[in-house]
């Protein structure tokens, strides 16, 4: 066989053994997952608010037995309707508090806002920070909240309270973090108006709104 015709058909053997592998659908998100007494996701909420039923899942040890976390992380849907869990990280979750709670702290440090969307009962972000390798700290503080309207429309407008613990900004490291919304959901809210605010590295005060319909 003529060398170069023996080169295509090796190149044509090739390529078709590629074209007919099949790879898994497996997606990036945000979910919330719920953990049993061995740490090991047995459901996750989807961020279409969907619960799914996990099939198989990775064991991580951040996360505590018997609990609800917020997640991001990769998972594949299985044809009989569960999930497989892969590579799971923690996101940044906590409780709004009271700005009050904060009067006395440390100065904000700023943040850089990459991005941001609405999930399900939670606002998801993703975070740039300055640091130098020091653990920092982000909680969202509640400035203001109203409770709905004769339109079923409530407001609350939270800040991101970033404690750096005065670390030096030497490099960016992204995080992310989900402001949970569901304190402010009831019956009675047809519509959360969200403001989310922060200090931006370049000094400013800014912020992101959000309109949020259960």
């Amino acid at each position: 066989m003529n060398k170069w015709l023996a080169l295509i058909v090796t190149l044509l053997l090739v390529s078709c053994t590629k074209d007919t592998y099949h790879y898994p659908d497996v997606k990036e998100e945000f979910f919330t997952g719920l953990a049993n007494a061995d740490s090991l996701l047995v459901e996750i909420i989807t961020d279409d608010g969907v619960t799914r039923q996990v099939a198989e899942s990775e064991k991580a040890g951040h996360i505590a037995p018997d609990s609800l976390v917020r997640l991001i992380g990769y998972y594949e849907d299985l044809s009989d309707g569960h999930v497989k869990v892969h590579s799971i990280s923690p996101v940044i979750s906590p409780l709004p508090v009271p700005a009050v709670q904060y009067a006395d702290s440390v100065p904000t440090a700023p943040v850089s806002l990459q991005s941001s969307w609405l999930g399900y009962q939670h606002l998801n972000m993703v975070l740039n920070v300055m640091g130098g390798g020091r653990i920092h700290k982000i909680v969202f503080l509640e400035i203001e909240q109203t409770p709905p309207d004769a339109d079923g429309v409530a407001h609350a407008a939270i800040s991101i309270h970033h404690d750096d613990k005065y670390d030096a900004a030497v490099y960016q490291s992204r995080a992310y973090a989900s402001l949970p919304l569901y304190p402010y959901l009831s019956s009675s809210v047809r519509q959360l108006d969200i403001k989310l605010c922060y200090l931006d590295y370049d000094g400013s005060e800014k912020s992101v709104s959000f309109a949020y319909k259960p």
